[in-house]
């Protein structure tokens, strides 16, 4: 049966909530909040009514829909593993990733999954689109797929699917997957083969897509082509996967890579022919995120690109014209005012980028870069050494293993060094006009990291690190009781296994305290004590506790001995793959709370 429901429009991040008419279940108000594993499909279309079915655990009252996106919607019925919804988004949503929950009737809200909006169809792969007879793929079981589209696959372990496609002599086809950016699982490999089954092209681990794959072909011959589709070995609840198919123009990179909060940029796009173009932006100014999405109209072949904003002076490596130039034409080292953030490009193979800032003895000095997580191809490789003394000072690869391939470092300036050279350079000795990043460089010392929830390490332990339905970024709140909310802190690398940043080594109290907190909600500061990791936000709700749901930050605040204080938004680096999953990338970070009140 399907209930009517209604939208009410409540914030910039949570646009929109939907409350169903539904039934009240006494049993689930008694087990806790909704827990959602998976959302099928994950893509649906603009302007399209669409089934979506989120499966999980305690579903049985979860009627209503919690989206970053205005829709219609319906509500379709449920059980205590799944809830069904009809969702009819607004023609104008700009394609891209969206955030959603599910809440329970009573007011409990889930953990985030994700939804991808698109403006062409969505269409669902059948179970089973390909079988293996005596070890050949039989190609007359392929299913025939009317693009542009895109396809959404179910639950992809050793299997192969397979899909006919009908081209044209000349026709060009741009093939991209969509799975690690919306927290699915598979790894992907796809193959492109002719008529006769004959592989035409393939494509594992395209760089700057975090795993996913992008295929861009050109066909000599008119006919049918199989697309084929493999995972690298990886399953489980999430792993299901979109590809999209169709004569698409993509971004291969953006330059500059973010900018300073209220800044308005010129971003440079480079589509898939290598012609330049360009897009007016405005940095967002909500200091407590350091992440934006530029959104891409006019290549839908691409998803929104993630941006960086910062509060320190930008400066840009090209103003000393070195780009373009030979290595040994280029200027021996830039030097520049710090702190600051430098946005800068490796453009040659075998370039390091060099800067000269000045310093002072004892100084600590802090250097981290930015850029796998904003679709960079580099992997980068950071130095740092006293030109005068010929001696290196420091020297950072990986942030952490697998997890982070950004490098970032700290160092104490020597008691006779008046000055320092920074080098950044790719790992492999690559480069190209693909390799931009950001580098920040800013005052230094020991430093901590804030959790939001229970600390983070690759265990599979409910409610820890990297388990499939991390609840940390949500805080359901009862009226009348207070409850605890848990924030822990990093202060020393061996707390997160792989870690080896500069962010440690800080052991002093920690002020905890809450911000943006509404009227007839009350969330104590407290403190982490001294060598401590763990403390307990004590929160209560009244009754005039807002009804729908909002959002808090929370911060850490310290002093250094020399009596600098340090400032640490509390944050969750969501890793929603399945739990055997461990040591790869994140695919969301939060920094605010979500908080529901349950009646």
């Amino acid at each position: 049966m399907i209930r009517a429901a209604k939208v009410v429009v409540i914030s910039a991040l949570l646009t929109a909530v939907v409350s169903c008419l539904a039934e009240r279940s006494e049993a689930a108000e008694r087990e806790g909040p909704p827990g959602i594993n998976t959302i099928y499909p994950p893509a649906i279309q603009r302007g399209v009514a669409t089934p979506i079915q989120c499966e999980g655990k305690r579903l049985g009252d979860a009627a209503e829909w919690v989206a970053t996106f205005a829709a219609e919607v319906e509500w379709e019925g449920a059980s205590s593993a799944d809830t069904r919804f009809i969702i009819k988004p607004a023609a104008d949503t700009v394609p891209g990733i969206y955030a959603v929950r599910v809440r329970s009737r009573r007011g409990g809200i889930s953990n985030l999954r994700f939804l991808q909006v698109t403006d062409v169809p969505v269409i669902r792969a059948n179970r089973s689109t390909s079988e293996y007879q005596q070890g050949r793929i039989q190609y007359d079981q392929a299913q025939p797929i009317a693009w542009p589209a895109i396809i959404a696959g179910h639950r992809l372990s050793q299997d192969t699917d397979l899909f006919r496609l009908g081209v044209d002599r000349g026709q060009r086809l741009t093939i991209v997957t969509e799975t690690r950016r919306l927290g699915l699982t598979p790894d992907p490999i796809l193959w492109l083969r002719d008529a006769q089954g004959r592989q035409l092209t393939y494509v594992h681990d395209t760089p700057g897509l975090r795993m996913d794959e992008r295929l861009d072909y050109t066909f000599t011959e008119p006919g049918d082509c199989f697309l084929q589709l493999k995972s690298f070995g990886v399953s489980g609840w999430n792993n299901h996967y979109l590809l999209r198919v169709g004569d698409f123009d993509y971004v291969r990179t953006v330059y500059p890579l973010g900018g300073r909060r209220g800044q308005k940029l010129r971003i440079e796009v480079l589509n898939r022919d290598g012609r330049w173009s360009s897009i007016a932006a405005t940095v967002p100014t909500d200091r407590f995120d350091d992440r934006w999405r530029l959104p891409l109209t006019d290549f839908p072949g691409s998803l929104p690109w993630v941006m960086a904003s910062g509060d320190l002076p930008e400066v840009d490596e090209r103003g000393n014209s070195a780009v373009g130039r030979s290595l040994t034409q280029r200027p021996s080292a830039q030097p520049i005012d710090w702190p600051v953030t430098v946005n800068g490009r490796i453009d040659q193979p075998g370039e390091g980028d060099r800067y000269r800032i000045a310093v002072q003895p004892g100084q600590h000095v802090r250097i981290m870069v930015d850029a796998f997580y904003l679709g960079s191809h580099l992997d980068g490789y950071l130095l740092v050494y006293d030109l005068a003394a010929k001696k290196l000072l420091a020297k950072n690869d990986d942030q952490r293993y697998r997890g982070n391939p950004d490098p970032a470092l700290t160092f104490e300036v020597p008691a006779t060094t008046r000055e320092v050279i920074v080098e950044l350079r790719d790992t492999r000795g690559y480069g190209g006009v693909e390799f931009p990043y950001r580098m920040t460089i800013e005052r230094g010392g020991p430093d901590f990291y804030l959790w939001l929830g229970k600390p983070q390490n690759p265990y599979t332990a409910e409610h820890v690190g990297w388990y499939k339905m991390d609840p940390s970024d949500t805080l359901n709140m009862p009226i009348g009781r207070e409850i605890k909310y848990p924030v822990s802190v990093r202060r020393k690398a061996k707390q997160e296994p792989t870690y080896a940043g500069p962010v440690q080594d800080y052991q002093g109290p920690i002020r905890l305290r809450a911000l943006q907190v509404p009227r007839g909600v009350t969330i104590k500061p407290t403190e982490i004590a001294v060598g401590q990791t763990t403390a307990e936000l004590s929160c209560l709700a009244t009754a005039d506790a807002p009804r729908e749901p909002f959002e808090v930050v929370v911060i850490g605040e310290a002093t250094r001995e020399d009596g600098t204080v340090i400032r640490r938004i509390a944050e969750r680096k969501l890793y929603i793959s399945d739990a055997s999953m461990t040591l790869l990338t994140w695919n969301w970070r939060v920094r605010k709370l979500v908080c529901a009140i349950v009646d």
